[in-house]
């Protein structure tokens, strides 16, 4: 994903020259009560310190959520060495100092990873990784995982330098990942005096994102003097569009185009806030989170092309209403959001409760869904399901949503919004036709506890001889065992041998390359897949050409795993595949990754990882 400038540092943005111009864009730019300050660089934190000798402060354990965001400040402790016992058989690695780099919202407790989770890795690794974890994973499984790391706090590897630059990197890949609310807690973790100008960048846009304007002009605000390129100056120019001050608005839009800014989207923007709009709305192709603030605070008329949109950030902001977009691309936008994972189904869903329907026939919803498929024919469909009391009925409007889905992802999305009418849908008689479909749809939407009496009654059906309950069953049966393991069904002789011939009827060729993906990831769970299943899958000439990821990153995932080094693993799993389908991945490389998470203890993810990688290859 793209659109949202979050990497602030390096490269991209031009700084002003000395001289008369970057004295004139100061004087008109900074609030009247700062003027004073001209002449001299501003100082921004705490001043520098005649002793040369003296530590830096280290900031204590960030405070549990929902408590005040006061740091700690403790001396510098002296750091220990590395010990040694006599025999040398025990080796005593000295914990890290809590620097602002520990800083995270999240324990052990409230679902962060182990606090010790950079044990093991070195600075400059942890700075490598990071920004490598992609916006939009494919795998929501992976994606939880890397904003776990990201937001866990913990003591960072003991060489990071210079201090801060771990936390600016999560702070830049949680805002790509579109994940505004969770940077805005992390910020409050952070005490003013302690933000340096690039982490300031970062949480302005995530603050207009979320239009908490006060927020991005207050950063802006305190780094009058040394926020000089060109990121500033239009973060400059929506403050001072939300004052009123339409001359610094336009002073600050010829000031970009003096130093050869190439935005067309922002120019046009402040021309049409210190005018009167004229034309079509702008569709906002290609915006960030300042020119959907500088939209909304002039109050322009904005009609988004959301295909256009990558900025996640903006897809999130727009979904919410942010700049008055009509209702229909509020909709595509929470859609696009949710399938990158950067909003919540229940966001989404909250939207369709807003559709109105004037009928509870599930007949007439159908017919009005299939003219116009889309983002407002699955609300239409929802709102009637909604209104369903009868299973059968609540079952077809959710059967019928799940086949006009375009695509295995828009479908698994479906399932999504749609599994709170799966969870309270009890199997029966009247709904047996609509068993499989229901036990796929909960595994997708990570609702295995609710598949279960769906299971069990499939397996009931089979065993009084019914022939469709049993196809269903050997569909499922991979799934089913990679997702629960042996609380749902047993990995035996028997049970592989007959889904293996059912598979080699159907397509022996296709047998050969599923029933591989499912033995594979099974075994990496840690199922007893003896040498002789291998040799008899290998059946016909099979080619599987599928993506791989770079050859690096496989052994660098089996290292970090068989040292035990989590945050490390981690991050190379929700890196490796980047953006690319799990379908699309070669099954070897999704087994070494459900490998690698289940020997540093996150054995459920590593389930739920293989759960998803099987369903996205047809198992």
């Amino acid at each position: 994903m793209i659109g949202s400038r979050v990497r602030h540092r390096n490269g991209g943005s031009r700084r002003l020259s000395a001289g008369v111009l970057a004295a004139v864009w100061l004087l008109a730019l900074t609030p009247p009560d700062a003027r004073a300050q001209i002449g001299a660089p501003i100082q921004i934190g705490p001043p520098p310190t005649t002793d040369t000798r003296q530590e830096p402060p280290v900031l204590g354990l960030p405070p549990a959520v929902g408590q005040p965001a006061v740091p700690t400040v403790m001396p510098a402790p002296v750091q220990p060495e590395t010990r040694t016992t006599v025999d040398g058989s025990i080796t005593i690695d000295p914990l890290a100092g809590l620097t602002l780099d520990a800083t995270g919202t999240l324990s052990p407790a409230t679902g962060g990873l182990r606090s010790d989770f950079w044990a093991g890795t070195p600075g400059d690794i942890a700075l490598r990784l990071v920004p490598l974890v992609p916006a939009a994973p494919t795998s929501r499984t992976l994606r939880d995982l890397a904003r776990r790391a990201l937001l866990s706090a913990g003591p960072a590897p003991r060489d990071l330098a210079p201090e801060g630059d771990l936390l600016l990197a999560r702070a830049e890949r949680l805002l790509a990942m579109g994940a505004i609310d969770d940077l805005a807690a992390l910020a409050e973790r952070v005490s003013d005096d302690r933000i340096s100008l690039e982490l300031s960048a970062p949480l302005a846009e995530a603050a207009f994102a979320r239009e908490d304007d006060a927020r991005a002009c207050g950063l802006y605000d305190r780094l009058t003097g040394a926020a000089t390129d060109t990121f500033w100056i239009k973060v400059a120019a929506v403050c001072d569009a939300l004052a009123g001050r339409n001359a610094k608005v336009d002073f600050g839009a010829r000031l970009l185009s003096e130093l050869g800014d190439e935005d067309e989207l922002f120019a046009a923007l402040a021309q049409a806030a210190t005018t009167a709009q004229t034309g079509s709305p702008f569709r906002m192709g290609g915006a960030g989170p300042v020119h959907l603030a500088m939209a909304r605070v002039a109050k322009l008329k904005i009609e988004p092309d959301i295909g256009e949109i990558e900025s996640l950030p903006v897809l999130v902001a727009l979904a919410r209403g942010s700049g008055n977009p009509p209702f229909a691309q509020r909709l595509e936008a929470a859609e696009k959001a949710e399938r990158a994972g950067a909003l919540s189904a229940a966001e989404v869903t909250g939207l369709y409760s807003d559709v109105s329907v004037s009928t509870a026939s599930v007949e007439a919803a159908i017919a009005a869904a299939q003219a116009d498929p889309g983002p407002l024919s699955r609300a239409i469909l929802w709102r009637v399901t909604e209104a369903q009391t009868a299973p059968a009925e609540r079952a077809r409007a959710i059967d019928k949503a799940m086949e006009m889905a375009e695509d295995d992802e828009t479908w698994q999305q479906t399932a999504r919004l749609f599994s709170s009418f799966l969870v309270a849908l009890d199997p029966g008689a009247d709904v047996d036709w609509f068993a499989e479909d229901a036990v796929r749809g909960l595994l997708v939407a990570d609702q295995f506890r609710a598949a279960r009496p769906w299971i069990e009654r499939l397996r009931r059906m089979e065993a009084s001889g019914s022939e469709a309950a049993s196809t269903s069953w050997l569909r499922l049966w991979a799934a089913v065992r990679l997702a629960g393991g042996d609380q749902m069904t047993a990995f035996d002789e028997a049970a592989v041998a007959r889904w293996w011939a059912y598979l080699r009827s159907l397509d022996e060729q296709q047998a050969s390359l599923r029933g591989s993906a499912a033995l594979a990831l099974m075994a990496a769970l840690g199922d007893p897949v003896g040498a002789d299943a291998w040799r008899a899958l290998v059946t016909v000439p099979a080619v599987d050409i599928r993506a791989v990821p770079e050859t690096a990153f496989a052994f660098a995932i089996r290292a970090a795993a068989d040292s035990r080094r989590l945050g490390e693993t981690v991050l190379l799993c929700a890196a490796a595949p980047g953006e690319t389908p799990l379908g699309e991945i070669a099954i070897p490389a999704l087994a070494d990754m459900v490998r690698a998470l289940a020997a540093v203890g996150l054995e459920p993810e590593a389930r739920r990882l293989a759960t998803e990688a099987a369903l996205a290859h047809g198992l």
